[in-house]
């Protein structure tokens, strides 16, 4: 289960992101994701509270930054815990996305 709310901050879209990111809950995490770039120009994933990530979860957001990219929307990920961080540098997704140790804002 996955829990999803939104704050701005200093001119960010924060998506904070609490619980289980995994096929179950992924088209709608990736719906919250692409809307929030849709309507905002920086948006940024909090993942402090973020406990479990799957392939289907990385598919979330990595279709979420696309959209940004083609928007030329600023998107980063933030406050990766341990375990997160270590599934993102196992596939690679530090060279792909920004990621931030804490809130760029």
């Amino acid at each position: 289960m996955i829990q999803v709310t939104q704050q701005i901050r200093s001119g960010w879209c924060v998506v904070y992101v609490k619980g289980r990111a995994d096929g179950e809950c992924a088209d709608a995490f990736e719906t919250v994701l692409r809307a929030a770039v849709e309507a905002h120009l920086k948006v940024v994933a909090d993942f402090r509270d973020l406990e479990y990530i799957s392939s289907a979860g990385i598919r979330a957001v990595l279709q979420a930054a696309r959209a940004a990219q083609g928007r030329h929307i600023e998107f980063a990920v933030c406050s990766l815990g341990p375990k997160i961080q270590k599934v993102f540098d196992m596939s690679g997704l530090h060279h792909v996305l920004r990621i931030h140790g804490e809130l760029p804002c």
